[in-house]
């Protein structure tokens, strides 16, 4: 095998038409660990049997973007203003990430992703913000996905903030309208938006978790450093648990 780390990403499912329906994600994921010097797969939703297969196959995992995460996983009903929810999808997350947070693999959350790793230990969501939330900021932008559009403040003394090369502050783009309510008791927030969402969170002791709300890949993919350097890391990470299972 080559020297690359194979990373998995999850994938979603897109249907265009009766021909056109298939896996998806997002080609900026693809573009931004090929460039950090990975080899990205994209991981379809799968039977349950399937995630120890996936965890096996691949040396750390992207948990992309997509649709709202079902409820039922941390507790609670429906509310009207939730959008539409894949629960094999879900399933199929959690179980993954379970599995490669138990087997020692690197796991990155991006946007969703982050959402699924909070539910996965335990913690709950803000179905809606635009309802739920007073005085929220603009959450789901309205220019390219490439660009930045609100602030984040980062904690000075979390991992995230080194990886930023000391930066506090920072705009980033950002495209949900889910986010974090009561945040898992092995998770640390580390980033906030100006109305106060959690826009970050890395795991207490274990510094292959972390997850951040908004789309590094789509920023990377459009030529930020900082942002092209959290992929770097990340394969990085990856790259050494390759070396370890060689």
């Amino acid at each position: 095998m080559g020297d690359r780390p194979i990373i998995g990403v999850t994938g979603g499912y897109l249907k265009k038409n009766d021909f056109v329906q298939g896996p998806y994600t997002h080609q900026d994921y693809v573009q931004s660990l090929f460039s950090a010097g990975a080899v990205p797969i994209i991981l379809p939703i799968a039977p349950n049997d399937a995630a120890e297969s996936y965890e096996a196959l691949c040396d750390g995992f992207v948990f992309s973007g997509g649709s709202d995460v079902d409820p039922r996983f941390y507790g609670e009903p429906p509310s009207l203003q939730i959008d539409v929810f894949n629960t094999e999808r879900d399933a199929s997350e959690l179980l993954l990430m379970k599995k490669a947070i138990a087997a020692g693999k690197p796991v990155f959350g991006i946007c969703r992703g982050l959402q699924v790793m909070n539910v996965a230990f335990g913690g709950t969501l803000i179905q809606d913000l635009p309802s739920e939330m007073e005085q929220t900021l603009q959450h789901v932008q309205k220019v390219p996905r490439v660009k930045s559009s609100h602030s984040v403040r980062v904690l000075e003394d979390s991992r995230l903030c080194a990886l930023l090369n000391g930066r506090k502050t920072l705009y980033v783009n950002s495209l949900h309208h889910q986010a974090i309510k009561t945040l898992a008791g092995e998770l640390r927030a580390v980033a906030f938006a100006p109305d106060g969402i959690i826009e970050a969170a890395e795991h207490a002791t274990n510094d292959r978790i972390f997850g951040v709300q908004w789309h590094p890949e789509s920023m990377a993919a459009g030529g930020d450093g900082l942002m092209s350097h959290l992929f770097r890391y990340f394969v990085e990470q990856c790259a050494q648990i390759k070396k370890e299972t060689v």
